[in-house]
């Protein structure tokens, strides 16, 4: 199993976000055309709920190894003490 640290998902998160941005980008511009291309802009919106998936999956993540190591560190204050 391999080990992830805090800042690693951190960063993984806010790289997410700016690749949801960068599609609402994309979507407005398809959006925007005299004829757009329905078929592209579903394909960017699917896209862009996978990233949204992507992000609170990590978001997750992120959360569980703060409260396991809030868990550790208090188990350990409290049996040292």
């Amino acid at each position: 199993m391999r080990k992830v640290s805090p800042k690693s998902l951190q960063t993984r998160i806010d790289t997410l976000r700016r690749r949801h941005r960068e599609l609402d980008d994309r979507i407005s511009t398809a959006q925007s055309h005299k004829a757009p291309d329905f078929t592209q802009i579903k394909q960017l919106k699917q896209e862009k709920l996978g990233l949204r998936d992507a992000i609170r999956m990590t978001q997750s993540l992120l959360a569980r190894l703060h409260a396991k190591k809030t868990k550790h560190c208090w188990q350990t204050q409290f049996h040292s003490g």
